[in-house]
C-alpha cells in the first residue's frame, strides 16, 4: 500500500504566493498611505503663522519671494498670507548697491542684486510702506538667514501706523481685533516684527526716492515704487507676466508681457551698473542723507503698556476665525486673503 503524500500541484503553489506578495504589497502600501495621510493632516492643522512686516525683494513680484513660503516636500508646503501694506514712521529706505567684493553681487551678464535696507531713523519726516504677511513661523529663522546683507528682524522698534492712509484696511482691522484681545488703549498704532537694517555703508546706500509727500512733510517710500522712480522704469511690467497667467492672456498678449518684464529688468541693470560706475556720488549723497539723521521732529520707538505688540504665534483656526470676524476669508493655497460677500451682494 502506498502511503506517501499525494503530488503538490505547483500551479496552485505558485499562485497562492504570488497572492500573498500581493497581498503584502497592499498591505505595505495602505500602511504608506496612512502614515503620509496622517503626516499631511497633522503637518496643515499644526500650522502656525507670525505676521512680519518686509520691505525688499522678499515682496511679491520679486524673485525671492518664494522664501517667505514653507516647504519639506510635496505634504508639507504652507503659502505665504500677503495682508497687505502697512505704514511704518520713523523709518527710512535706501536702495543697496553692492560691491563686486561682497557675496550677493553679480557680475554680468547676470542680474544684479539690489535690495531696500530701511533704517530706524526715529525722524517723524520720514516713513516707510511694509508689506504685512503672514509667514510659518517654522520659516521666520530661515527667512532672517536668508536675507541680504546688513538685516535683521526686530519685534518692537517700528510700529504700524493704523491710520495712515497708506495702511490697509485688512492690516488696520486685523490688528485691532488684536489689540482688543489685548484690551490695549492704543488703537492708532501696533508693533510687529518688522525687517530692519542694522548698518549703513556709506559707500553702498543710495536714499529711496519718496513716492509721495505729505502736506506735514512726511517723505513715504516703499521697496518697489521707489525701485521704480530710481531707475526710471514702470513698476507694473515688473509683474506683466503674473498678471497674464492670473487673466489667461493670449499668446499675443503673453509675448507683450514678456517684453514688459525684460524692459524693466533691463532697466534695473542698467540703473545699478551706472550707480555701481559712479561710487563717489553714492559717498556724496550718503554723507548729506545718511546717518545721523537730523530730525526735524522726533517719533518713540518701542511700545508703552498701552500700545499692543503681536509678535505670537496664530494657529490656522485663529487666523481663520479672527479674518471671519472682521469680514474676510483666507484662501491658503493661493496665499490670499478676500472679503467675504454680503447676502446683498451674492
Amino acid at each position: 500500500m502506498n502511503t506517501s503524500a499525494p503530488p503538490i500541484d505547483r500551479s496552485i503553489a505558485s499562485r497562492l504566493t504570488s497572492g500573498a506578495i500581493f497581498l503584502f504589497k497592499v498591505f505595505v502600501l495602505l500602511e504608506a498611505t496612512v502614515y503620509l495621510v496622517t503626516k499631511l493632516l497633522l503637518s496643515t492643522n499644526n500650522v502656525e503663522y507670525i505676521a512680519v512686516g518686509v520691505s525688499g525683494g522678499l515682496q511679491d513680484g520679486f524673485p525671492e519671494h518664494t522664501r517667505l513660503d514653507y516647504h519639506a516636500g510635496k505634504l508639507d508646503e504652507v503659502q505665504v498670507i500677503f495682508l497687505g501694506r502697512a505704514l511704518v514712521r520713523g523709518y527710512k529706505a535706501y536702495l543697496d548697491v553692492m560691491q563686486p567684493t561682497w557675496r550677493q553681487y553679480t557680475e554680468e551678464p547676470e542680474q544684479p542684486l539690489i535690495n531696500s535696507n530701511v533704517f530706524a531713523s526715529g525722524c517723524h519726516e520720514h516713513a516707510n510702506e511694509y508689506w504685512v504677511y503672514l509667514v510659518d513661523s517654522r520659516q521666520v529663522i530661515t527667512v532672517l538667514n536668508n536675507e541680504p546683507r546688513f538685516l535683521s528682524i526686530t519685534p518692537d522698534t517700528g510700529q504700524l501706523e493704523l491710520t495712515a492712509p497708506e495702511t490697509w484696511p485688512l492690516v488696520r482691522d486685523f490688528m485691532r481685533h488684536e489689540i482688543q484681545i489685548q484690551q490695549k488703549r492704543n488703537t492708532d498704532y501696533v508693533a510687529i516684527p518688522l525687517v530692519t537694517a542694522v548698518w549703513f555703508n556709506p559707500e553702498s546706500h543710495v536714499p529711496s526716492p519718496p513716492i509721495r509727500i505729505h502736506k506735514d512733510g512726511t517723505q513715504v517710500t516703499n521697496f518697489p515704487e521707489s525701485l521704480a522712480l530710481w531707475a526710471h522704469v514702470n513698476d507694473a511690467h515688473r509683474t506683466a507676466m503674473i498678471d497674464c497667467a492670473e487673466r489667461k492672456c493670449d499668446m499675443a498678449a503673453t509675448k507683450g508681457a514678456k517684453q514688459k518684464e525684460h524692459q524693466y529688468w533691463n532697466g534695473i541693470r542698467t540703473a545699478v551698473r551706472s550707480a555701481e560706475e559712479n561710487r563717489p556720488a553714492i559717498k556724496r549723497q550718503a554723507k548729506k542723507h545718511g546717518p545721523p539723521f537730523k530730525c526735524k521732529k522726533q517719533i518713540r520707538f518701542g511700545v508703552s503698556n498701552a500700545t499692543a505688540r503681536v509678535n505670537y504665534p496664530f494657529s490656522k483656526k485663529q487666523v481663520t476665525n479672527t479674518l471671519s470676524n472682521i469680514g474676510y476669508t483666507a484662501d491658503y493655497k493661493r496665499g490670499k486673503v478676500d472679503t467675504i460677500k454680503k447676502k446683498t451682494e451674492l
